[in-house]
């Protein structure tokens, strides 16, 4: 008969990835997860769930809040791509600077004063570069006064300084001075003034003064270069940035969740006053603790019910019909009694679930007793279900208070009296249909598989024990 055993454990093990959470049993159609209480337990925790209300309201604005973080660092991230290329683009420019400034040697004589407007020029922008607008605007009017003073040059070189110059300009207009290039733009003021000094003031060579106006032009080069690295490793932070605030969203949405499961496990309010309460119709409850202890009385009674038809000579079905039966109403009264504005239709799916739970807890038993015989099958029965009563004990009792274990959740699934105190839960609660029949049919199942060898004559324990 090992085989009644091994469908039972099948059972068990497939009730275990099946939607019976204890929550969904009273869970509200509203998404109220308060549980309901017994009526002794029933206090006025008003200021409780008035805290949890606000904290639920402040978390949603959290998570709307992480929402448009997440939204706006993506936007971030497409920015520094876009300023990546802008400073790529300035890096080239300030290399073509480079090779003018070469051009330039032969005219350094006649653009002394020139480049001492520019380098004056340059000195205020750098100290107006907290103010770029500001800043470009005088650029600008020192490019225009650098074009003016050589207008009248024919000069080819200074024709061309100009064109160089009116190139500048228009990058001047076009380029977005970020922070970081307000340093570089230190480097290019020393290097302008120590071009108009070797230019313009008497004593300084002329060689010198090229090769230094040169040299200044390669720096600025290479500051942009060292800048489009440190560009570069921005994006990355940037990047990390990204995930840091994807990581937020999702702790923001974890902690939402858990305010709204301890606002879940508050008792449900009380009606607030008597004229009130004659208004406003009452809804249906049962206490899941109430629903869970009357399964554990159906299972511990299943053990007693099997090991006392066993006692008897003859009839042993009508025995264990009647002792299910008997069980089942016992049970149907206690949820009568602890259950609250109950209607008929609950009481009579109860009283389904009772018969089916009693069934299986019989079942169990005399499945167990056809292997190992019905006084060790009797024993390891009634082990069983003190097992289960500990197991699914702490588990509703926990879930009414706080979010449980997906382990123990599925552990406590697995059990027959977790089918049945589902099965009430939900009937007196109008929580989950689908727990609620499922609940059921789990039981019928097993008081099925269980029953379906027939109750052990003592000749088959002995063939058994033989064997």
């Amino acid at each position: 008969m090992k085989w009644r055993v091994l469908c039972v454990l099948l059972v068990c093990i497939v009730a275990a990835f099946l939607p019976l959470s204890p929550v969904s049993t009273w869970m509200s159609t509203q998404g109220d997860a308060s549980a309901p209480q017994l009526p002794s337990d029933r206090g006025n925790p008003n200021e409780a769930r008035r805290a949890a209300g606000e904290a639920n309201t402040q978390a949603g604005f959290l998570t709307q809040g992480t929402k448009e973080l997440v939204d706006g660092t993506s936007q971030l991230t497409g920015g520094a791509d876009e300023l990546v290329a802008a400073i790529s683009q300035a890096q080239a420019g300030a290399q073509e600077l480079s090779a003018g400034m070469v051009q330039l040697q032969a005219a350094t004589g006649q653009l002394g004063g020139g480049a001492t407007e520019v380098a004056d020029a340059i000195g205020q922008v750098v100290e107006q570069a907290t103010a770029f607008d500001a800043v470009r605007g005088q650029v600008t009017a020192a490019i225009d006064r650098a074009l003016v003073s050589t207008k009248a040059s024919k000069d080819p070189d200074v024709i061309a300084a100009r064109e160089q110059l009116q190139q500048l300009k228009v990058q001047a207009d076009n380029a977005q001075l970020p922070p970081e290039v307000v340093a570089q733009m230190n480097k290019l003021r020393d290097g302008s003034r120590e071009v108009a000094n070797q230019l313009a003031v008497p004593g300084y060579a002329y060689h010198d003064g090229v090769y230094t106006a040169t040299n200044g032009a390669q720096q600025l080069a290479s500051g942009l270069t060292q800048l489009n690295n440190e560009a570069q490793g921005a994006v990355g932070g940037i990047a990390q940035l990204d995930e840091g605030v994807a990581k937020i969203d999702h702790m923001a949405n974890l902690t939402a969740d858990q305010i709204r499961a301890v606002r879940g496990a508050l008792p449900a309010p009380a009606a607030a006053q008597a004229g009130a309460e004659a208004q406003e119709p009452q809804e249906s409850s049962l206490a899941p603790v109430a629903a869970m202890l009357v399964a554990a009385l159906v299972g511990l009674g299943g053990v007693g019910v099997a090991a006392a038809a066993w006692l008897s000579r003859t009839r042993r079905w009508l025995a264990l019909e009647l002792g299910v039966v008997l069980l089942a109403v016992a049970g149907w009264v206690l949820v009568f009694i602890l259950g609250h504005n109950l209607s008929p239709a609950a009481l009579g799916i109860a009283a389904l679930a009772l018969l089916c739970g009693a069934a299986a807890s019989v079942g169990v038993t005399t499945a167990l007793a056809a292997l190992f015989g019905r006084g060790w099958g009797s024993l390891v029965a009634a082990i069983l279900i003190i097992l289960q009563m500990g197991v699914v004990g702490w588990v509703w009792k926990a879930a009414a208070a706080a979010p449980v274990s997906g382990v123990l959740e599925a552990l406590s699934s697995a059990m027959p009296m977790h089918w049945l105190a589902a099965s009430l839960s939900s009937a007196g609660n109008n929580g989950s249909a689908q727990a609620l029949w499922i609940g059921i049919a789990m039981s019928a199942l097993v008081a099925a598989v269980g029953l379906l060898g027939g109750v052990p004559q003592r000749r088959d324990v002995a063939v058994h024990v033989e064997e």
